[in-house]
Order: structure tokens, then sequence, then C-alpha cells
């Protein structure tokens, strides 16, 4: 393969700059002017530059770790943009919020980086697949260092893109360190590169301090990738020339090794090939060295010279305002007496039919129609493209449609059990619930979450962890009580461009009927409702635990001669403070009943809210009820004990009425 003078000269220049802006960044850190971790990718540019100077920014996506500045570069972003980033000033494109190395720009095809590591890969992945379905002919980088091999997300994504024949290219980045642990305490293979025969793909390893090898040997394979599509594992054999960080000085390190490696430092072998193969005389490479370098300086001292990010001046919101347009881009649609899994059905029937932007994604929902019969009828009539049906990875999957969202798709996620959407956590929590505070850029992310008791399914297949995931901040937690909330509070979700949890118990699936009476027009997700006016005190449930809150105050008002107001939260975050408020200044009491556990459920946090708001209103002290902090019971006998029920509901309102 013959690549001319043009490309290894520019090459180089990717490689010279990002060495001198790392070294200016360093200084600057010492200086306390960069704050947080500063990592340098001496001894890796032969590798990051060769490979993408392979891809096309156009078209192509790619995560970059650390250690891969002049990946950024080749991808054709400023030196001037990467200094504010990383001294925080006020063109930041992070506005402050991201830590220096943790950088994205989702429209140009880069994912922003995540410490987590393997919860990228699955990122690429979905972000691969997305661009492919809107028409682009994308490929995908996802990169990983020798450490996060051994991550989950990192088999998962493999075995995933493998079996969807998404073309990625996992560069592994063997610099024969993960921080300060040698390789030969991170994997007992010959190479890592071997472990693509276990996922039916194929793979290489080499060694990557010439960058135009690399090029060549990566170019073939990208090549190749385009017309057939499909995942390719590579390894590349580099060293670590410095420390994990700034603050970390390697005594680990033994100097032989090191001494080797310097003599294949990536940026001396590029100027060797240069100079040796005659593409460019000495004295004209040093005045473009001198003049690069002057680059480097100039737009380092301009970035210095602007303002430090300004506090009052920065958005705080987690979230992302949803468009209007999109909330009324659908068709009206009414249809009667469904039940809560019939309206779910009906939902997503009804986005998937009108919007190409909507696909689910998820475990046996195809030909199955999941466990609940939720997509039952979908697949057949919108096949394998909109209904795809995951290898058991519930990180994996997550982080595949964390990638598309970003693309601007809105892939709707079914957990088969809410309970193991906590194999998710990472994607869930760290990755999807920061993703607007730190990128500024929308994730419409839907994930349903068949939830709670009443079944008998024992301890892993009915808990309720809408506290656990209310936590996180930038998610949305959603939780319907009535069926025809099922089927718009889905839609709302769907259309939100936010990650929104929602929750659906189980135990309502064929237990109501109700209506759907669609206008078009999608509500935004805001409000409570007031299901029920009272006077003498406010009762505020959701999910199963409405219902049986609704049997105890209609037994209540009958016996007892009081009235009972009934807020429906509907949205738990963000939660509806003022309508809640207002209720509570009217009746003077307040009783919270749900199924989730009490210890940092969200329950408390609206005890604790209303405490705070309404202290000098209440008549009696806000109560909570829920059931015992235990796992929840199998057999029926203890189940039927251990969640609320309309007895227990009524003993605890009398109690808070004769205060």
């Amino acid at each position: 393969m013959s690549i001319g003078k043009e490309l290894p000269l520019q090459m180089y220049r990717n490689m010279y700059v990002a060495r001198k802006s790392e070294d200016r960044i360093m200084d600057l850190y010492r200086q306390s002017l960069v704050k947080g971790t500063v990592t340098s990718g001496e001894g890796n540019e032969g590798a990051i530059v060769g490979i993408t100077s392979a891809l096309n920014p156009q078209t192509d996506v790619c995560n970059f770790m650390q250690r891969d500045f002049a990946g950024y570069l080749v991808w054709g972003i400023p030196v001037f943009h990467l200094f504010c980033h990383y001294l925080a000033n006020e063109e930041s494109s992070t506005g402050g919020k991201d830590g220096n190395v943790h950088h994205g720009i989702p429209a140009k095809g880069l994912l922003p980086m995540v410490s987590h590591l393997g919860v990228m890969l699955p990122n690429v992945t979905g972000a691969v697949y997305a661009r492919r379905k809107q028409g682009i002919p994308a490929v995908g980088l996802a990169i990983i260092g020798d450490g996060g091999t051994s991550t989950g997300d990192f088999h998962e994504s493999l075995n995933i893109a493998s079996v969807l024949k998404i073309p990625v290219l996992f560069m592994i980045e063997n610099n024969q360190w993960a921080y300060s642990t040698p390789t030969k305490h991170q994997y007992n293979c010959d190479d890592l590169s071997s472990r693509a025969a276990g996922y039916g793909i194929k793979g290489n390893r080499i060694k990557a301090t010439n960058a135009v090898e690399v090029y060549e040997t990566v170019k073939e394979v990208i090549d190749r990738m385009r017309r057939d599509p499909e995942p390719y594992l590579l390894e590349t054999v580099t060293y670590r020339l410095v420390g994990h960080a700034a603050y970390d000085t390697a005594d680990y390190v033994p100097q032989e090794d090191l001494d080797r490696w310097r003599i294949e430092d990536p940026l001396t072998v590029m100027r060797d090939y240069l100079l040796a193969g005659k593409i460019i005389a000495a004295e004209e490479l040093a005045r473009l060295e001198l003049e690069w370098q002057e680059h480097v300086s100039g737009e380092a001292n301009r970035a210095i010279q602007l303002r430090k990010v300004d506090p009052k001046r920065t958005h705080w919101s987690p979230y992302k305002a949803s468009d209007p347009k999109v909330l009324s881009s659908l068709p009206p649609l009414t249809r009667g007496e469904v039940t809560p899994v019939q309206a779910v059905n009906a939902a997503l029937d009804h986005a998937l039919e009108h919007d190409p932007k909507v696909f689910l994604i998820g475990e046996d929902i195809g030909e199955y129609g999941g466990p609940f019969k939720a997509t039952k009828g979908l697949f057949p009539k919108y096949g394998r493209e909109r209904i795809v049906d995951m290898p058991l990875a519930e990180s994996g999957f997550t982080g595949f449609a964390i990638g598309a969202a970003e693309m601007g798709l809105r892939p709707v996620i079914e957990m088969q059990f809410s309970d193991f959407s906590a194999d998710a956590t990472t994607q869930i929590g760290i990755n999807a619930g920061t993703f607007f505070f730190r990128t500024g850029h929308s994730l419409p992310l839907t994930i349903r979450m068949p939830t709670g008791g009443g079944l008998s399914y024992g301890p892993f297949h009915s808990e309720d962890l809408d506290g656990f995931f209310g936590t996180f901040p930038g998610l949305k937690i959603v939780y319907p009580s009535f069926a025809e909330d099922f089927f718009h509070l889905l839609l709302a979700s769907i259309y939100d461009d936010n990650p929104v949890l929602f929750f659906e118990s189980k135990f309502l699936y064929r237990r109501l009927k109700g209506d759907i009476s669609f206008n078009g027009q999608i509500e935004p997700l805001e409000h409570a409702v007031v299901h029920k006016k009272g006077e003498n005190l406010t009762l505020l449930s959701y999910g199963a635990m409405m219902h049986e809150c609704l049997d105890a105050v209609q037994a209540i008002e009958k016996q007892d001669g009081v009235t009972i107001e009934v807020i429906d939260p509907r949205v738990l975050k963000p939660f509806d403070w003022e309508t809640l408020s207002a209720s509570v200044k009217k009746t003077h009491r307040l009783l919270v009943v749900h199924e989730a556990w009490r210890t940092g459920s969200l329950g408390a946090t609206i005890v604790s809210g209303i405490v705070e708001r309404n202290f000098f209103d209440l008549d009696a002290p806000p109560t909570l009820l829920t059931p015992p902090d235990t796992p929840v019971p199998f057999a029926p006998e203890l189940e039927s004990i251990y969640r609320p029920n309309s007895a227990g509901i009524q003993a605890k309102i009398r109690e808070l009425l004769k205060y």
C-alpha cells in the first residue's frame, strides 16, 4: 500500500502537536492552572494516529481514552478547543462540568469518556448501529486499555457486536500497565486479540510504534468492515513512557524496560520515517516543528487569558427540556377497555408505527412477545430491525441503547424484571443519568421496568427499585397507577429527551381496565394528579399500592365520616412538590404508601420535603408506610403480610386522624 507523502506528514504533525500540547498541559497542572487528572499519551501516539487516520470523521464513531489526545486532532478538533476544556474556562465545551480527560462531541461522532472504562464500548456499538439505521455508512472505533478488557462490558460488547454484525473495531491499547498492575497480573492468555475467536470474529495483534505500519494494517481492516459489516478485535502493543497520570512517578516500572521502549518512541520513529523516506528535508521539518510548537503555545496562551467558568452563569439543571414540536408529532388514538399490559403494547405500537427513530431492545421481546407479553404481535409487524432481541447482557444492551440515543434514536429497553436492571447500574445511573449535565446533549432513552411483588416471584423478581435509582441525578422516574396512564405516560417517556425509568407494576398488568383517548398531544412529564379531593388527610401512593389505598379510603370515609385527598404523583422524579404541598396545606396531614423499601426510598424523600415545606401546616407527623427492610419473601402467606394492605393503611389513617 502506497500512502504518498502528504498523509505521513499530517500524521507526524498530529503526533507532534499532541505531544507538545500535553507537555504544556502538564506544565499548567504543575502551576495549578489545570485541575483534576492530567494524563499523557506519550508512547501511544503511533497507535491512535495510525488507526484514526484510517477512519472517516464525517461518518464514523469513536470513544477516545485519556491517552488519545492526538486522536482528537485527527478528528479535526482544534487545539484551542481542547485547551479550553482542560482549563475549564468560559469557552469550555462542557462548561467545566466534566473532567478534563472526559471529553466528547456526540454530534461529531465522538462519545464522551467514562472512567468506568468498559461501559464505553457498548455505547460505540449502539451508536454505529444507530448511524447505519439512519443511512450513514459508519464504522466504530471502540477503545479500551489492557486492564479494561477484564470488565464485563468488554465481553458483552464483543458478543453483541458479533451477533448483530455491527462493524466496530475494538482497539485494545496494550501499553503493558493497568495503572501500576503489569499485564501478567491482568490476564493469563498469550495475547488479548486471541479472545476474538470466542466471539466468532477475527482479531490481530500488532506492534504499534510506527504509525504508518498501523495505518496500513488498519486501513485494510476498515475497508473490509465497510464492505462486509462485522466487528474486529485489534490489540496494539505499545509502552506507557510516563506514569499513569501527573501524580504517578511510576517507580514500579523497570528502568531497563523503559529504556528499551524509549528507543521506539513513536514520535522518533515517525520523524525518522519522514527523513529516511525523503518525504521532507530535515531543515524544512525543523521549520515546521517550530511553527507547530508556536501554534500550541499561542493557542494555550489564548485559552489561559479567558475567564474561568462562572458558577452564577452555569446551568445546573440535570434535565434537558423537551421539544414542543416532538410532543405533538403523533396522530390521535382511541381504544376502549384495555389492561395496563395492553396499554403498554398500544403505546409501543403507536410510536413504532409513526416514528422510525423508535425501536425496542430487550430479552425475549421478539417472537415470544416478552415474559409478560407486552411486546406481543410487534415482531411480526416491525421485524428484527425494530424489535431487537438481545443477548443476556443487561449492562451491554443498556450501553448499546445509550449509544443509539446519543445518535438521535429513541430506544426503549425492556428489562425482563426491574431487579435485573441492577446489572446495568453504571450505565443507567453514572453514564445516562449524568449525560445531559456533562455534555449538554439530549439522551432520549426509556427503560421499562416490570416491578414489584404480589405474585409470589420471590426475592430476585419482585424488587421495587425506584428509590435506588431515584438517588441518581438526571434520571426521570415514572410510575403509573391506572391503565390509561400506562399508555399516556409511556408515550411521554419515549418522547422525553432524558433517560426515563418507567416502572410498571406486574401485579396490575391484568387486574385493571381503562380507556385510551389520545388526542395527539403528548403530555410532558411534569404534574401529579389529585385523583380524589378531600379535607382531612392527604394520601399519596402509586402503582399497586394506590389501589390498596383507594380500598382503604372507601372504607374509612364510609365508616368514619371523613374525606381523604388522594394524590397520584405519576412522576416521582422530578417531583411535583407544588401539588402535594398545596394539598397538605389544606388537609394538615400526610400519609405516603409504597411497596419499595423504607430506607433510602423516594417516600422518605417526599416526607422529608413536606417537613421542610409545610412544617407549620401539619397537625400530625407526616408518615411513611412501606414493607420492612427485608428481601421480598416468596411464600404467599409471607408476601401477603409483607406488602402494605388495605387493613394496615386504614389503621395508619385512623392513627393520624386522632392527632
